[in-house]
């Protein structure tokens, strides 16, 4: 499958609670660093340095399946599922070699500066189209 982004990840003892397993929220937080670099192997300028629009979770469904441990090495995924005109949803899993810790639907909806509904831009929205194009 072409349409996926992949990103290693090293997890220290910071992302753990005191029993050496990844807190919850710390998923989310691989999951948000995996589309940055989605983001920036696609060739966007670093899109969080604009001034006319922001992209913000408007959704997001996490399942937690298997726990993931301190000093292991993850791989969490990126991959596009669909795009409206102003919003974008993506697939993110994690994995521990062939074996699949989380999953995730993230939507991701384009905003204004004035916090109103955007079209997503054209850069973004191209990207996007490739991706699903090699579906």
């Amino acid at each position: 499958m072409a349409n996926k982004f992949e990103f290693q990840i090293r997890v220290y003892i910071e992302d753990t609670d005191a029993g050496g397993i990844v807190y919850h929220a710390n998923h989310i937080r691989f999951m948000e660093r995996t589309r940055t670099e989605w983001l920036r192997a696609s060739g966007i300028d670093h899109y969080w340095h604009q001034k006319d629009y922001n992209f913000v979770v408007h959704k997001i469904n996490v399942k937690y399946s298997r726990p993931i441990l301190m000093d292991d090495l993850i791989t969490v995924t990126a991959r596009v599922v669909s795009c409206k005109a102003t919003s974008f949803v993506l697939q993110q899993n994690i994995y521990r070699g062939e074996i699949m810790l989380a999953s995730g639907e993230v939507e991701l909806a384009c905003i204004s500066n004035e916090m109103r509904p955007s079209r997503i831009p054209d850069e973004i929205r191209d990207l996007i189209q490739r991706e699903l194009d090699h579906e």
